[in-house]
């Protein structure tokens, strides 16, 4: 073999040789990038089954006006929905919270204005904050209020803020069925004295017609004096038909014996 073959050979093995390591480094590259990406996807799918963990047991603080139909004043409630306890709950107003309702001054509730150590799960805390119809018509009290929570919690214990919008005008409906319950309730009222008329007339013909009964009764022991009379005389009158029936019988045995005398 010459040497010219031998170079040749030497150099197609090398560039074979040179191409399986190119090709084992691109294979062994893709092999990385495929276990990192996989890594990844599993370090994304644990943090998200921590955070859906921590999101499950978290606390969840909601803040609301509450509105009912039987009630002229609305109510502002904190409650934690979540299943672990709340802790440092804090709740801000914008604008601050106002009230028209004389002699209630909302700057002495400590649970607007400074922070809560802690709510309890399922627990609220409700207070009346003013009359609806007069925050409704009223064009200088708020209506819609910015509200911003923040408080620590969960299994990892971290500060979380919420915030909501609360919009009183949402209430109108409830307003004027309260106003037509109002109205109900004052033709009610007014048709008390008419009601009570009517009792009192059917009282009297109760009361008349007991009068009447009870001077019936009062007539029964008469009524059974004059039957016990009455039947008295009956059992007379039979006593004295027995008497004649016995007198006939005996002027019928007179006569018989003296037709068989006779004959």
């Amino acid at each position: 073999m010459s040497d010219s073959v031998r170079e040749t050979i030497l150099l197609i093995v090398q560039i074979a040789s040179l191409i399986a390591v190119i090709v084992y480094v691109i294979k062994t590259a893709e092999m990385a990038r495929e276990t990192k990406k996989s890594a990844a996807a599993t370090e994304k799918s644990i943090e998200e089954m921590v955070e859906d963990r921590n999101m499950e047991f978290a606390p969840y603080i909601v803040v609301y006006f509450d509105a009912q139909t039987d009630s002229p004043i609305f109510d502002l409630v904190i409650k934690n929905t979540g299943k672990t306890i709340a802790n440092h709950v804090k709740v801000i107003f914008e604008p601050p919270l106002e009230t028209s309702l004389k002699n209630y001054d909302l700057e002495q509730l400590s649970f607007i204005h400074q922070p809560i150590p802690a709510i309890p799960p399922g627990f609220e805390l409700r207070t009346s904050i003013d009359r609806l119809e007069t925050r409704i018509e009223s064009d200088t009290l708020p209506k819609i209020y910015k509200v911003t929570v923040t408080y620590t919690g969960g299994l990892n214990d971290i500060v979380r803020k919420l915030d909501y919008l609360l919009d009183l005008n949402m209430f109108h409906g409830i307003l004027e069925t309260h106003k037509s319950s109002l109205t109900d309730l004052t033709h009610a009222i007014e048709d008390i004295p008419r009601q009570l008329e009517h009792i009192s007339d059917r009282a009297n013909e109760i009361s008349e017609n007991l009068e009447q009964l009870t001077e019936k009764i009062d007539q029964v022991p008469g009524h059974l004096d004059q039957l016990i009379v009455q039947t008295e005389k009956i059992s007379q009158l039979g006593e004295k038909l027995d008497t004649i029936s016995e007198v006939l019988e005996g002027l019928d045995g007179t006569i018989k014996s003296k037709n068989t005398k006779i004959w």
